[in-house]
């Protein structure tokens, strides 16, 4: 498993873009700066998350792990978005991107208080939104096959953001936003789900569309029992887990462009 994520992490995903090249829709740059806003916007919640399970000392060494991990890949992704792009909007964008990293790295190394979990969902937010800022300045018209793959990708977003605002009730921050915002991610999934079943896959990716079908609905009802069962060790593990059928779901349709 862990291959086949290395394959997508190193820009599978986005050689489908250059099947627009030459038509003059896109550029190398373009590819670059498409690639480093998608990680952007998964490692903006997978941050948060981690950074929530080590406050409450749950999976504390994995998530510590995870955490610098996924630190020094957006430190990369920030540098390649600075080495390809030549768009003043996307110069601005990414100072923005910057000073959010620099601060999520001074909170992590602060105590975990209440006011430094607000300011990591500010951040994680704001990550967000930059990243989805450069990705809609160097969008192109994408193909049906190119679109599945983009709805599966932000499924593997989706399940960050969840088990993201699913934590902060955990932790007592119980905005009403922050449920809203948790519920919204889970009606999303459950359409990209149905968008997904209509679609037929062959072997591997046939299993783990199973395998999500079957997972899914029971996951999915621990998140919305946030109020009333506690889970949190067992939802970091489902979330690997749903990550990783995703990943298969991924690479079938990376190869199948």
């Amino acid at each position: 498993m862990k291959h086949i994520t290395d394959l997508i992490s190193r820009g599978l995903f986005f050689t489908l873009v250059l099947v627009n090249t030459q038509l003059g829709a896109t550029s190398r740059s373009d590819v670059n700066l498409l690639e480093a806003s998608e990680d952007i916007r998964f490692i903006s919640q997978k941050i948060v998350k981690e950074y929530f399970y080590l406050a409450q000392d749950k999976q504390k060494k994995t998530a510590l792990t995870h955490l610098r991990q996924d630190i020094s890949i957006l430190d990369e992704r920030l540098r390649s978005i600075a080495a390809a792009t030549k768009s003043d909007d996307t110069k601005n964008i990414l100072t923005f991107l910057v000073y959010s990293r620099d601060q999520i790295n001074e909170t992590i190394n602060q105590p975990y208080d209440m006011d430094n979990a607000a300011l990591m969902l500010d951040y994680s937010e704001a990550l967000l939104e930059g990243a989805e800022s450069i990705a809609h300045e160097h969008s192109y018209q994408f193909s049906s096959e190119e679109e599945m793959l983009i709805d599966v990708k932000k499924m593997r977003y989706l399940v960050e953001r969840i088990t993201k605002y699913y934590m902060t009730f955990q932790l007592g921050i119980n905005d009403v936003n922050n449920v809203k915002q948790l519920q919204d991610a889970i009606i999303a999934f459950d359409t990209a789900m149905l968008k997904l079943n209509t679609h037929s896959y062959t072997q591997e990716s046939a299993q783990a569309l199973e395998n999500l079908n079957a997972y899914w609905p029971i996951v999915r009802q621990f998140y919305l029992d946030f109020k009333q069962v506690k889970l949190p060790n067992i939802l970091y593990i489902s979330t690997q887990h749903l990550e990783e059928e995703l990943t298969v779901l991924e690479l079938y349709h990376s190869q199948n462009l």
